[in-house]
């Protein structure tokens, strides 16, 4: 006997996957909404107009993810980086190089900090007039520091923070300095195919990236057919692609170090689940265009993660432990709730808030009103283990969330070794054929697909003709043709290889692929 499933718990409680609107188990009124998209995605593909990458200039910080606020990473001046690290290794020698602690706060737009952000390719610290305590310098870097960066320094001074050895000295550029965009797209645009594909793909079928946008507009094509076309303008002009090749490299090392967001196990859907360690986010320790490069990166990120049964869905847990007001970042959770509701839609399965703080009460009446009603309806709150235990059985949950998993986070930053392929120009241009090759194929296939499709609704509508019924409207074959019909299935399958082949061209291994959580497969393992 099947189970009742009348709530979201009784899913948990079952383990059974929420799978309305997904592939596999569609309606005939939604195949047939499906297929109006492809129709209007196709004859975009065709034209495959340019979209432009663009930059902000000196960014914007008043916490609109909307605003374009942090340039392609292609523009930095390596130079610059490589000099400031040599100078961060001789701080107590060369201390007037670094802005103190209220200069940084009120320039931080005009430093080198915009540069990577924002604010232009060339900008290095002003010298600041007030010399600045060991002690300070160092709070200073951290507040700045890439991971680019800090390996180099480490490289240039053969020790941690703490004077010890570190592997990691021997490395210095993480990745190539010169990034290339899929199908010969110049650095200032992205097309339309481009844009699409290395999307669409990232979880390993089309058509679920597509759903996706259906079920957030509640199955109005029009509306998620313009979703979609923001979404790939949104990437376009910030240029995702980037963030993703230049990935960890340029990501702010302190905010990887402390451990704010990681995924480190899953949940009784088999959804990974990411632990936001709220007490280590304290804003004065970055700016907004930092963690928005972070969550974006984050993000991509988990698309990998949640590959298979979690059809993209990733649940998140924001552990309030410790939680005080210098906590407080308002600007943090409305960019991470726009990129999720905007760009990342049915990202986001649910919140688990792990709290148990009057603090807490008091700023959720301030956040409440900025998260949609959709996304509120997502969120649980847990004073207890027992009240987490629901939703993620406690051999997965850690155990300083009162569960039984060992885990304790370390972040080891990347090597140069581990992207040594994107060095190699001939293998990277035989993958992306490849791919390019199996992109055609699954358009080619789709193309069948609809046309059969359409074959099928002329039949049935002369058949309704002859029979001298004037309603036409009615459900037909077509409707109910299988999405993985006119050889989509071998075409889909024959892309998500070609995807797996290409990536390590395109995009840095993160931690995940350093730890063992993601295999050279795609498979995942907590």
């Amino acid at each position: 006997m099947d189970p009742v499933l009348n709530s979201l718990l009784d899913h948990y409680r079952h383990r059974v996957p929420l799978v309305s609107g997904h592939v596999g188990s569609l309606t005939d009124d939604e195949t047939r909404k499906l297929r109006e998209m492809w129709h209007m995605l196709l004859d975009d593909l065709g034209r495959n107009e340019p979209f432009p990458v663009l930059c902000s200039g000196g960014g914007r910080d008043d916490g609109d993810v909307t605003a374009l606020t942090f340039e392609p990473l292609s523009s930095l001046n390596i130079k610059d980086n490589k000099d400031r690290a040599q100078q961060y290794a001789s701080d107590t020698e060369s201390q007037a190089s670094v802005k103190s602690t209220t200069s940084i706060r009120s320039g931080i737009k005009g430093s080198w900090l915009g540069g990577w952000l924002g604010a232009g390719s060339s900008g290095r610290n002003t010298p600041s007039s007030t010399r600045s305590s060991p002690e300070n310098s160092i709070e200073d870097r951290r507040r700045t520091e890439t991971v680019q960066e800090y390996v180099t320094r480490m490289r240039a001074s053969g020790s941690d923070d703490s004077g010890e050895a570190t592997a990691a000295a021997e490395d210095e550029r993480l990745v190539p300095s010169e990034f290339r965009s899929l199908f010969g797209d110049s650095a200032g645009e992205r097309s339309f195919r481009t844009l699409f594909w290395q999307a669409a793909t990232q979880i390993g079928d089309p058509d679920s990236w597509v759903l996706r946008f259906l079920r957030a507009r509640k199955w109005d094509v029009p509306s998620a057919y313009d979703m979609i076309r923001k979404t790939l303008e949104w990437r376009a002009a910030q240029a995702i692609d980037e963030v993703v090749f230049f990935g960890e490299s340029q990501l702010h090392h302190h905010t990887m170090d402390s451990g704010l967001s990681f995924a480190c196990t899953v949940d009784r859907l088999g959804n990974p689940v990411y632990i936001v360690r709220v007490r280590v986010n304290v804003a004065r320790n970055r700016n907004i265009q930092a963690i928005k490069r972070f969550l974006c990166w984050q993000i991509e990120t988990s698309q990998m993660l949640s590959a298979g049964p979690a059809d993209g869905r990733v649940t998140m847990l924001f552990d309030l432990s410790d939680f005080t007001r210098e906590n407080i970042d308002i600007k943090l959770l409305r960019t991470l709730i726009s990129l999720l509701t905007n760009y990342y839609p049915e990202t986001l399965g649910i919140v688990l808030v792990y709290v148990n703080s009057l603090l807490f009460s008091s700023l959720w009446t301030m956040i409440a009103p900025f998260i949609d009603p959709n996304v509120r309806t997502k969120i649980i709150m847990a004073k207890t283990t027992a009240e987490l235990t629901p939703f993620i059985d406690p051999e997965h949950l850690p155990v300083d969330l009162g569960g039984d998993k060992e885990f304790t986070y370390q972040y080891a930053p990347p090597t140069s070794a581990e992207n040594s392929c994107m060095t190699d120009a001939a293998a990277r241009d035989a993958a992306e054929a490849h791919y390019g090759k199996a992109v055609d194929a699954y358009t080619r296939a789709t193309r069948e697909w609809l046309d059969e499709g359409n074959s099928s609704n002329n039949n049935s509508n002369a058949a309704a003709a002859a029979a001298g019924d004037d309603d036409t409207t009615t459900t037909s074959d077509a409707d109910t043709l299988d999405p993985g019909a006119c050889g989509r299935d071998t075409a889909r399958g024959a892309l998500h290889k070609a995807t797996i082949a290409l990536d390590p061209y395109i995009r840095a291994r993160t931690l995940y692929h350093r730890t063992g959580v993601i295999k050279s497969d795609r498979t995942v393992s907590f």
